[in-house]
């Protein structure tokens, strides 16, 4: 998760890593998005995984207790709501979703520079 601290360091405050019990919550550090929040959050942080046909992405469930999910582009990270992803997805029964899809049609996106 090397690379992922980095972005933990640049833009959370008041970190807190998640316990291995919390793990099972489907998230992994609970802080505060320097000067875009005051308020904390619980981020899912975990990896991209590789998928069959050569997709790329991430399983999203209505057990997560994640408020944000982190998905790392190659200039950005972006920041997206776990509820409104989840809402999103049942909403228009999906079964996959893609990255552009979702900085485009959820209100609640943040796009950060990797530093």
């Amino acid at each position: 998760m090397n690379f992922y601290v980095k972005f933990v360091e640049n833009y959370l405050t008041c970190i807190r890593w998640a316990s291995e019990k919390e793990k099972e919550e489907f998230w992994q550090v609970e802080g505060i998005i320097k000067k875009h929040s005051n308020q904390l959050f619980k981020f899912d942080i975990s990896f991209l995984k590789f998928y069959p046909n050569n997709k790329i992405g991430k399983k999203i469930t209505d057990k997560s207790k994640s408020d944000k999910i982190l998905i790392e582009e190659y200039k950005n990270w972006i920041l997206i709501d776990t509820k409104e992803v989840i809402e999103y997805v049942v909403k228009n029964e999906l079964k996959e979703i893609y990255l552009d899809d979702l900085k485009e049609k959820l209100d609640w996106n943040i796009i950060l520079p990797k530093k």
